[in-house]
C-alpha cells in the first residue's frame, strides 16, 4: 500500500475523543495523547441516558462481526463506506472502532468528512471521493495525506502543485466510468488518462476502480471493461494499484467482482438493502436502534381526533402516550397511522401524524408513564430499518441517511456502554 504521511497506520481502538462540534466519550481505558477531553465512566454514561429525550444506540460487536462476515465472504481487503456520519452510526466512533478491528483505509463522501477523521486524530488511510474546488482544497488534502478520487486532468494537475508545495506525494483513486454514467474517466480513454497522471511529479496510483449498475447483465459488462482498463496499463508499464469494483450488492451476489478491494455500505452496518440479499449466504447483524422517552400519557374517548388534521379518531376509549421522536430524529411522516414502535414487549400503532418532534402511540392496556423508553427502530420486527422502509415506501439507506447527526449516540461493547457520543 502507499502511504504518504509521517504517522503510522496503526491506531488502537481509543474510546476517548473530542469532536469540533464538542463531545464526551468514554470507556476506562488509556486516553489519547494530547489535552485530555471531558470523559464519562460508563455508570456516568448510564447516568447521562437517563436524560435523554430520544438517543441512538449502536452496538460496536454487531459492527465487528458483520466486518469478519464480509472478510471470511470475500477473501479480500474491505475499504468501509463511511459516508454521510456512517451511515448516522456516527463517523469517527464507527471509525476509531473499525482501525481497532484492523482496517487499513475507509472510504468518504466529501473533504469535510476527511478532515473530521483527521482532526479526531485517526489515522488510517482516506479515500475522499468528493470533489476538490478551490487550491486550498488541493493543499490540505495532501498536507493530510488524503487519497484523492480523480478523473480530470485538471484535479491532477493541481495535485501535482500542491505536491510540489508541500513536499510529499499525493495518491490517487481513479475513478473509471464503466458505464453509469455519473462521475468518472470514461474506460475507453483512462488508459491516456491515467499515464499522463502517472507522469506527473508527486502523484501516486494508488488504484483504480468504478461502481456497477446493479443489473448483472450490465454488470459483467461492466467488470470486464474495468479489467481492460488494467490490462491496458500494464501494457503500458503502468501499476493501477489496487481494483475496487464491489460495494454491498457486488459483495453478496458477485464473487467474480470482488478483485482486490471492497466497499461495503449498508452491510457493514449490518443491513440487508433489498428482500433477495438475505439468501446471500452473509449472516449480518443490525447495529442500530433508536429509543425515545414517553413524554406524557392521557386517555381519549371515542370519537376524539388526534395529532394534526385531526389524522386519528379513536375507535373507543383508550390510553395515547406522545413520545419524543419524529421526524427531525429521521422517524418518516409516511408512517402515520400504520407504523409500530417496540413497548411493553410488544409492537404498538403510531396513531395520527409524525410530528417534528412526536409520535403518539396507542398503549392501551399497559402500565405506561412518563419517561418509559420506547424502541421506536429496532434490530427485528415491524420497527426494524427494512420493515419501517417498507411501510414507509422508502429505500433503506434514506432511512438511516436522515438520521439526525444531532442526536446523541451510545456505543455499547459487551452489552456495556463504552461511549458517549453527544452534539
Amino acid at each position: 500500500m502507499s502511504v504518504r504521511r509521517a504517522h503510522s497506520l496503526a491506531w488502537p481502538f481509543i474510546a476517548f475523543f473530542v469532536l469540533a462540534s464538542g463531545c464526551a466519550v468514554e470507556s476506562e481505558r488509556a486516553p489519547a495523547a494530547g489535552p485530555p477531553p471531558a470523559t464519562l465512566a460508563s455508570p456516568d454514561i448510564d447516568n447521562r441516558i437517563d436524560e435523554f429525550t430520544s438517543w441512538i444506540e449502536v452496538d460496536l460487536d454487531a459492527i465487528g462481526a458483520n466486518l469478519e462476515a464480509l472478510r471470511q465472504h470475500t477473501g479480500v481487503e474491505i475499504m468501509p463506506v463511511v459516508k454521510n456520519n456512517a451511515y448516522g452510526h456516527g463517523l469517527v466512533p464507527i471509525v476509531r472502532y473499525l482501525a481497532g478491528q484492523g482496517v487499513e483505509r475507509v472510504f468518504v463522501a466529501n473533504v469535510e468528512e476527511a478532515m473530521a477523521l483527521r482532526q479526531a486524530g485517526v489515522d488510517l488511510a482516506i479515500v475522499n471521493m468528493g470533489p476538490l474546488f478551490t487550491d486550498g482544497q488541493h493543499t490540505r488534502v495532501v498536507e493530510l495525506g488524503i487519497t484523492q478520487v480523480v478523473f480530470s486532468e485538471d484535479v491532477v494537475q493541481r495535485l501535482s502543485e500542491a505536491s510540489a508545495a508541500v513536499g510529499q506525494d499525493a495518491g490517487v483513486f481513479v475513478k473509471v466510468d464503466t458505464g453509469l454514467r455519473r462521475v468518472g474517466v470514461f474506460h475507453d480513454e483512462a488508459g491516456d488518462f491515467i499515464e499522463h497522471a502517472a507522469s506527473l511529479p508527486g502523484i501516486s496510483i494508488d488504484g483504480i476502480f468504478s461502481t456497477f449498475m446493479q443489473t448483472p447483465e450490465e454488470d459483467r459488462a461492466m467488470l470486464t471493461r474495468l479489467l481492460a482498463v488494467e490490462t491496458d496499463l500494464r501494457a503500458r508499464g503502468i501499476d493501477p494499484g489496487l481494483r475496487s469494483m464491489a460495494s454491498t450488492d457486488a459483495i453478496l451476489h458477485f464473487p467474480e467482482s470482488h478483485l482486490d478491494l471492497v466497499r461495503p455500505g449498508m452491510s457493514l452496518y449490518g443491513i440487508y438493502p433489498e428482500e433477495k440479499d438475505l439468501d446471500a449466504g452473509v449472516t449480518l447483524t443490525p447495529a442500530l436502534s433508536l429509543k425515545a422517552r414517553i413524554e406524557l400519557v392521557k386517555w381519549v374517548d371515542e370519537g376524539d381526533s388526534v395529532t394534526y388534521w385531526g389524522r386519528f379518531i379513536a375507535p373507543s376509549r383508550m390510553m395515547i402516550a406522545t413520545v419524543h421522536a419524529g421526524f427531525y430524529d429521521g422517524v418518516p411522516r409516511e408512517l402515520a397511522n400504520v407504523g409500530s414502535v417496540f413497548y411493553a414487549g410488544e409492537f404498538r400503532d403510531i396513531i395520527g401524524s409524525v410530528s417534528l418532534n412526536h409520535v403518539v402511540v396507542d398503549v392501551t392496556g399497559t402500565d405506561a408513564s412518563p419517561g418509559d423508553t420506547v424502541e421506536v427502530i429496532g434490530h427485528a420486527g415491524a420497527n426494524a430499518v427494512s420493515a419501517i422502509a417498507e411501510t414507509a415506501n422508502w429505500m433503506v439507506y434514506s432511512l438511516l441517511n436522515h438520521l439526525n447527526p444531532q442526536t446523541p449516540r451510545v456505543y455499547y461493547e459487551g452489552g456495556e456502554p463504552a461511549m458517549l457520543l453527544e452534539p
